[in-house]
């Protein structure tokens, strides 16, 4: 018995030593006003790159001193080197880092049996107190955004020798050191540039029918399902076996489609509907310059960019014979979208963007063709934008000679092949630019009131599943990230936006 406690009491003394979390503690000091003098810089941000979330500010009492404790035992950090960085007003200084060695023998003279602690000595930064440290109300804003940061993973670099930080946070702590030095001087900032997005602007026309549709492959030639024809090809709703449709395809969250038609009689028909799709980013290397100076910058990291795109169609169809229909569509189609204006920055160092709004709006016509080869055979085609319409390619900066344009003329065409309960379908999409994207697709009656169907666009890399019971219809589609939201991305990648639902009524 004796000999159990005895192993247990070493078992608990070593466990103790090993927990011990280490704190990592200094005095950064700038110059006084008198060169030949020094005090503790308050109101610095103190940054450990490993462990973003244990940022701290230098005190006033005593001026300079920082302390975080890692809450990480010394074991894990022991002959490492970690980097800890400092965020002031001083951008340039040299002595923004420091590179720490961990080993227990360190600062012995503050070790107790609950903490270790390792002490980062003579951090000078060579510059005037008034030019380094940051107005409290900045420097509270800063350690904000820093600590909401991810920490490194140290269980993926446990055998590294030094932990010098994630590359995202690095590259997210340079440009928010060279904010932070900048916006302590008040004043107005004009846009200067903006750095490449991500958001796709005046293409959503040609994506919808390949990267968000639960048709895929049968769009430019619809039969079974005639959801998405008055968008894509009405002249096929001249063959429906119904009178009527009424038809709704959403994911709630950044793409809508609504349309229906109805049979005036056996020769003509009226179809309508309209698509909105909405997107959003934090647009990275956006570049503000000083007013009346142009060599004095802010670039920011977190510029918000939202895109609106959307468009009403409305088209009357006629059916010439058994074989052969036309359709007309006239659209209206709208663009709205921020462009990032001026920066105004306050006395207390908080900065406001204010936007300017862009607005694009044009109508024009599509013009569509649907042909039975045989029973077994249907070929389609549709002309769109026949009046050579555009939006705008990208966002831009205000006063930009010369801005981008996407031209929207297109030719769609579709193939579809019949047998039995199983339908194979493929559409292609030419545009200004050439051949935009093929899809094929395939769709399957397993028992009554019920169609299966799944296709893929071959150069977007886009797919869908889809099942349809009745009125009723769910479906995975995967857009590729082709629309970009980011202010409300969710935990799930696979759900992300991808899960779309929505009805179908063919009214008798």
């Amino acid at each position: 018995m004796k000999k159990i406690i005895f192993y247990y009491g070493l078992f608990f003394l070593f466990y103790s030593a090993d927990a011990q979390p280490l704190i990592i503690k200094g005095k950064i000091k700038c110059l006084n006003q008198n060169v030949n003098s020094t005090k503790g810089a308050e109101s610095i941000v103190v940054v450990p790159a490993f462990m973003p979330s244990h940022a701290t500010i230098t005190a006033s009492q005593p001026s300079g001193y920082f302390e975080f404790n890692t809450g990480i035992p010394i074991t894990i950090l022991q002959d490492k080197t970690v980097s800890v960085y400092v965020i002031s007003r001083c951008t340039n200084c040299k002595e923004s880092v420091k590179r720490v060695f961990i080993s227990e023998d360190q600062d012995r003279q503050n070790s107790d049996n609950k903490k270790t602690y390792v002490t980062v000595k003579d951090w000078m930064l060579n510059t005037n107190c008034q030019k380094a440290e940051l107005r409290p109300i900045a420097a509270d804003s800063i350690l904000s955004v820093v600590t909401k940061q991810p920490d490194q993973n140290l269980d993926k670099v446990s055998s590294a020798t030094a932990l010098t930080g994630a590359p995202a946070f690095l590259n997210f702590l340079t440009n928010l050191t060279t904010v932070a030095g900048v916006l302590e001087n008040s004043g107005s900032f004009k846009l200067q540039s903006l750095g490449p997005g991500k958001i796709n602007y005046g293409k959503f026309l040609f994506a919808s029918p390949f990267s968000h549709s639960a048709n895929t492959g049968f769009n430019f030639s619809p039969s079974r399902d005639l959801s998405e024809a008055v968008f894509w090809n009405p002249s096929a709703i001249a063959f429906s076996r119904k009178p009527y449709n009424i038809s709704l395809l959403t994911n709630i969250r950044n793409n809508v489609k609504f349309g229906g038609f109805f049979r005036v009689n056996k020769k003509l028909a009226i179809a309508a509907g309209g698509i909105y799709t909405t997107q959003d980013e934090r647009r990275k290397g956006t570049v503000f310059a000083f007013v009346g100076n142009p060599f004095n910058t802010v670039t920011s990291d977190s510029t918000f960019m939202k895109l609106k795109e959307y468009a009403a169609f409305i088209s009357p169809v006629y059916k010439v014979n058994d074989k052969f229909s036309v359709g007309l569509t006239i659209k209206s189609v709208w663009q709205n979208f921020n462009i990032p204006d001026s920066l105004q920055v306050s006395d207390g160092g908080i900065g406001s963007f204010f936007d300017s709004s862009i607005k694009k709006h044009y109508f024009d016509i599509d013009i569509s063709a649907t042909y039975k080869i045989s029973n077994a055979l249907q070929a389609g085609i549709n002309l769109g934008n026949m009046g050579g319409s555009k939006l705008y390619a990208d966002a831009f900066v205000s006063g930009q000679a010369n801005i981008r344009m996407q031209k929207q003329r297109s030719l769609g065409l579709g193939l579809l092949y019949k047998w039995q309960r199983l339908n194979i379908g493929a559409d292609l999409l030419f545009t200004d630019d050439g051949l935009y994207d093929a899809a094929f697709g395939i769709n399957y009656v397993p028992f009554n009131n019920a169609l299966i169907s799944a296709g893929i666009a071959v150069k977007q890399l886009s797919y869908s599943i889809a099942f349809r019971i009745k009125h009723f219809r769910i479906a995975y589609i995967n857009d590729n990230d082709w629309l970009v939201n980011e202010k409300r991305k969710g935990k799930s990648g696979i759900l992300n936006g991808r899960i779309y639902g929505g009805f179908i009524f063919d009214l008798n």
